[in-house]
C-alpha cells in the first residue's frame, strides 16, 4: 500500500554527507512523496489535492537520531558500577543481569520500557545487542515493530567466558542462531532486521567465530561487535588469538567484517593497520563517549579517524552509557575531543558541532539505508522540536536553537516523530 504525500512547513536543519556541513532552511517547505523527501524550498510550492499540508511553523525539524550501539539487556543496570573498569564491571554487574533475561516476564517488562524510551528520545534507528536467549531477542523485535521503529537486533553469541549462567555451548549457539534467524524473518519488511552478534572476541571460541563468519558470507548478514575498548581487554584478546595480528584482525580472519555491513563499537586504541582496515571495509565505528568515561576505557581519537575517512556514528552503549538521548552523546563526543586536545595531544583537531550532529544523524543513519539526512531521495525520518522553553529569553538563530536543544534539551522538547513520512504515535508497548 502506497504512503500518503505531505508538505511539511517549519525550520529545517540537516547534516550532509560530508561531516563538517550543516544546511539550514528557515521557514521552508518539505515535499514528501511515498515517504521520501522530494525537495525543500523556501517558497511554498503549488501542490495538488493528493498532498496533505502539515504546519510546524516556528518549530525545528531535524533528522531522526540513530543509536548504533546499545545493550537492551543492560537497561536496568544503567548507572551502576561506574567506579569499575570494563572487565570487572562485566563480571560484577552486567553478566548477572543479562542472565535474568532467560525469563520472559522480566524481559517483557524491561523491553517495553526501553522501546518506549527510544521512541520518546527520538531514536528511530538503533543497532541493539539483545540476549543470548533467542526468545527474549524475538520479543524485543516484536516490541520494536509494534512501536514503528527501525532496528538491527542481535541475538548475542557467547560460548565461553560468560560464567555458568551466561554461556551457551558452541552447538547451542549455532542451533539457536539459526532459530533466531528464522523467527526474525517476518519482521524484516517492517525495518527490524537480524544482525550477527558475537559479543566480543573473548566470548567466542574460534569454532563459533568461524561458523558465524561463514554464515555472514553465505547469507550476506551484517555483524556487530566490540573492539579495542580497554587496554586489559586488548591484552586478553592477544592471548586468546595469538595468530591474529591485532584485535580487528581477529574478526577479519574469521570473515566477520562484511564490507559496509559492520558496526564495531568503541575502537579507542587502534593500530594504523586497523584504521586502514576500517576505512577499506567501510566499517561503521560506534563512538560511545559516555560509556568510555563511565567505565574508564579512554578517549577515542574521533577527528583523527574522521580525517582518515572512517565513518563514525554514536552509541549510547546502555548500560555502560547512562542516557539514551542522543543529544547527550553528541555533546559528550565534543567534550571528549576537547579533553583529548587539552590533556594528551595539542596537535589534534577538535570536533565541531556539525561533525557531532553528523555522527548522531547521517553517519549512524547510513547503516540503515537512505536515512539520517533531510536531503532529496532520502526517507523522511524526522523529529519536530518545540524549543520554546530553551529560547524564551532572547531571539536565537536556527543553528543556535539547534545547539541549545542538543546541549540542554531532552525528550520533552520532541513533539512529533516521523518515519517514512508517517507520524509515529506514542507506542503501546504494554507488557503482555
Amino acid at each position: 500500500m502506497s504512503k500518503k504525500n505531505y508538505l511539511f512547513h517549519g525550520d529545517f536543519v540537516t547534516a550532509r554527507p560530508e561531516p563538517g556541513e550543516l544546511t539550514v532552511y528557515e521557514n521552508a517547505y518539505a515535499l514528501v512523496r511515498d515517504g521520501v523527501l522530494e525537495e525543500i524550498t523556501l517558497i511554498k510550492p503549488s501542490v495538488g489535492d493528493d498532498v496533505i499540508e502539515v504546519d510546524w511553523k516556528g518549530k525545528l525539524i531535524i533528522p531522526a537520531f540513530s543509536d548504533v550501539h546499545l545493550h537492551a539487556v543492560q537497561y536496568v543496570t544503567t548507572g551502576l558500577g561506574y567506579d569499575k573498569e570494563l572487565l570487572p564491571w562485566l563480571t560484577d554487574y552486567t553478566f548477572p543481569e543479562e542472565a535474568r533475561f532467560a525469563g520472559r516476564d522480566y524481559a517483557a517488562r524491561v523491553f517495553a520500557d526501553l522501546v518506549y524510551d527510544l521512541w520518546s528520545c527520538g531514536t528511530l534507528h538503533s543497532s541493539i545487542f539483545s540476549s543470548i536467549n533467542t526468545d527474549a531477542t524475538v520479543l524485543l523485535a516484536e516490541k520494536l515493530v509494534g512501536a514503528g521503529l527501525s532496528a538491527y537486533v542481535g541475538k548475542v553469541n557467547m560460548d565461553r567466558n560468560g560464567g555458568i549462567d551466561l554461556e551457551e555451548t558452541t552447538e547451542e549457539s549455532i542451533r539457536e542462531t539459526l532459530r533466531y534467524l528464522d523467527l526474525m524473518a517476518p519482521f524484516e519488511s517492517s525495518g527490524v532486521k537480524p544482525i550477527l552478534t558475537p559479543r566480543f572476541a573473548p566470548s567466542c571460541t574460534p569454532e563459533l567465530m568461524r561458523w558465524l563468519g561463514d554464515l555472514s558470507v553465505k547469507r550476506k548478514l551484517p555483524v556487530q561487535s566490540h573492539a579495542n575498548e580497554n587496554l586489559d581487554e586488548i591484552e586478553w584478546v592477544k592471548s586468546l588469538f595469538p595468530d591474529s595480528r591485532d584485535y580487528m584482525s581477529v574478526y577479519h580472519d574469521f570473515d566477520l567484517l562484511p564490507e559496509r555491513g559492520t558496526v564495531m563499537a568503541h575502537c579507542i586504541y587502534n593500530t594504523d593497520e586497523e584504521l586502514e582496515m576500517m576505512r577499506e571495509r567501510d566499517i561503521l565505528v560506534a563512538h560511545c563517549p559516555a560509556s568510555n568515561a563511565n567505565i574508564a576505557s579512554g578517549i577515542m581519537p574521533s577527528t583523527y579517524m574522521i580525517d582518515k575517512g572512517i565513518r563514525i556514528g554514536l552509541g549510547s552503549d546502555i548500560g555502560g552509557g547512562n542516557r539514551l538521548f542522543m543529544g547527550y552523546h553528541m555533546s559528550s563526543a565534543m567534550k571528549h575531543s576537547r579533553l583529548r586536545w587539552a590533556l594528551t595531544d595539542r596537535s589534534s583537531r577538535i570536533i565541531s558541532f556539525a561533525e557531532a550532529f553528523w555522527m548522531g544523524t547521517f553517519a549512524g543513519g547510513s547503516f540503515f539505508g537512505k536515512t539520517g539526512a533531510l536531503i532529496p531521495d532520502y526517507s523522511f525520518d524526522a523529529l519536530v522540536i518545540d524549543d520554546g522553553r530553551l529560547s524564551r529569553y532572547r531571539p536565537l538563530d536556527v543553528l543556535e536553537r539547534l545547539q541549545r536543544f542538543i546541549f540542554v534539551g531532552d525528550d520533552r522538547d520532541i513533539v512529533a516523530r516521523y518515519r517514512g513520512g508517517e507520524f509515529l504515535p506514542e507506542p503501546n508497548v504494554m507488557v503482555k
